[in-house]
């Protein structure tokens, strides 16, 4: 894995779609941030970034455009993390698509871009890990938030955590070329978050409510009615509903 390391950038992600073209195109690139000035998250929502708490990356790698449940490797990503956290003595969940949740608060986000040529896909992919990020400033953030600090009332070390962070998703990222979303679907179902609950989903303008229901095994989400059926979302953003 090439590492290139940051003191400060707008975004990660923004650094590697400007340079991938210097990047090896056999090998994953990490590119890593003490702070970034425009961090972001999907739909252009913004990531607050403030230096040396929390962790902040993009891995830059290339696929082969026929890769199967190539739509799914944000969840690869956000299954490495947790992979990681569980290890830790932590439980996290996953909030389908794109984030890692601690005791129902959001701790980290994950964006992907996939930028498609003929045969070869490049993989942009970012995520933010609220790792030492101090209550005061976790109220400013707009949602309900939370850091593996307040979790767990001690200080974490970011690079430790970053190393078995690049460790494990070099792992899983080999697993997925070879077996797609597959290997990680059972961990992923395990700790899907809203299970069995109502939730609010936005695909484009269309909203839909109905029970979270599971994941399908290319890593899209079932959404159950009323009536029973099921709806599977390829994109989009759910959220509790409340009754």
């Amino acid at each position: 894995m090439h590492e290139i390391y940051l003191e400060s950038i707008d975004s990660t992600n923004t650094y590697a779609k400007q340079h991938a073209s210097h990047f090896a195109k056999d090998a994953i690139t990490c590119i890593t941030a003490e702070t970034q000035t425009g961090g972001r998250g999907r739909f252009q929502k913004t990531w607050a970034s403030p230096p040396g708490v929390n962790l902040y990356l993009t891995f830059f790698f290339r696929l082969s455009a026929r890769q199967p449940d190539l739509s799914a490797i944000g969840l690869v990503l956000a299954a490495s993390l947790a992979s990681v956290l569980i290890q830790e003595g932590l439980s996290p969940q996953i909030k389908w698509p794109n984030d890692l949740q601690l005791g129902g608060k959001k701790m980290s986000g994950i964006l992907c871009e996939i930028s498609r040529a003929q045969s070869m896909v490049d993989v942009i992919l970012g995520i933010g890990v609220n790792v030492n990020m101090e209550e005061k400033d976790l109220l400013h953030i707009g949602q309900a938030a939370t850091s593996l600090k307040q979790e767990t009332k001690r200080p974490w070390d970011r690079k430790d955590l970053l190393q078995k962070l690049q460790a494990q998703f070099e792992g899983d990222l080999a697993s997925f070329k070879i077996g797609g979303f597959a290997p990680f679907h059972n961990l992923c179902e395990r700790l899907l978050a809203y299970k069995e609950e109502k939730v609010r989903c936005l695909e484009g303008h269309q909203e839909r409510v109905g029970i979270c229901d599971s994941l399908a095994m290319d890593g899209r989400l079932n959404i159950r009615f009323p009536d029973h059926s099921l709806y599977t979302l390829a994109s989009g953003e759910i959220s509790l509903r409340k009754v």
